[in-house]
């Protein structure tokens, strides 16, 4: 994990995938540590990490300033050596690469994190405004994931088009998937909660590995 400044992010690029069953966790590990090497070089990269589910299933997290930044990166990738050799280890059929386009203005990569929740998801009514979202996912924060010492980030966004997503970032799984299952229990979190056509809802936890 590396963590280059506490300027505020705009863009989260989550990336799933699988490894290769002839590559060992060792060797994964170690080309992401040279990768994160590499990044750090990049302009505009503000945190980097690789986080697990419980599908055998990784993720790179990276959130970076801006569009211009990521837009950047994703050129200079082709000429990272170290880049490529992780990419060497990954069964490329398995990628799933989404961009995040955060809607808070003032969102900070929380510290000592080990734990992200990413639910991606269309709203049930394609007229619901984009400030009705913004307000239901910032009261969402305000009155129910601050009220425990395990929150640590939160954040809704758009992916593409009219597909959204809700980000939410914890000290541990276990109550980091806690919280989240009670948004139905909760008043203000239920009003999010409703906001999302739950027939489309893609969500998963995914715990901190390097």
């Amino acid at each position: 994990m590396i963590r280059l400044n506490n300027n505020f992010a705009k863009i989260l690029e989550f990336t799933s995938f699988k490894k290769k069953e002839t590559v060992s966790d060792d060797q994964l590990m170690n080309a992401v540590l040279n990768f994160e090497t590499a990044l750090s070089k990049q302009k505009g990269i503000i945190s980097h990490c690789l986080v697990r589910n419980f599908k055998n299933e990784y993720a790179n997290v990276l959130f970076v300033e801006n569009r211009e930044a990521m837009n950047l990166l994703h050129e200079n990738v082709p000429s990272m050596q170290e880049a490529m050799d992780f990419m060497e280890l990954i069964e490329m059929e398995s990628v799933k690469m989404e961009f995040h386009e955060i809607f808070k203005n003032d969102f900070s990569v929380p510290q000592n994190f080990a734990c992200v929740k990413c639910g991606t998801f269309f709203l049930k009514e394609e007229n619901t405004s984009i400030n009705s979202f913004i307000n239901a996912s910032n009261d969402t924060e305000k009155y129910y994931l601050n009220t425990f010492d395990n929150h640590l980030g939160h954040f809704v966004g758009n992916v593409e088009n009219k597909k959204f997503s809700e980000i939410t970032i914890g000290k541990t799984y276990a109550k980091t998937k806690q919280e989240c299952f009670g948004y139905a229990e909760n008043p203000h979190a239920k009003i999010l909660l409703d906001l999302a056509n739950l027939e489309t809802l893609e969500v998963d936890f995914w715990y901190l590995v390097a």
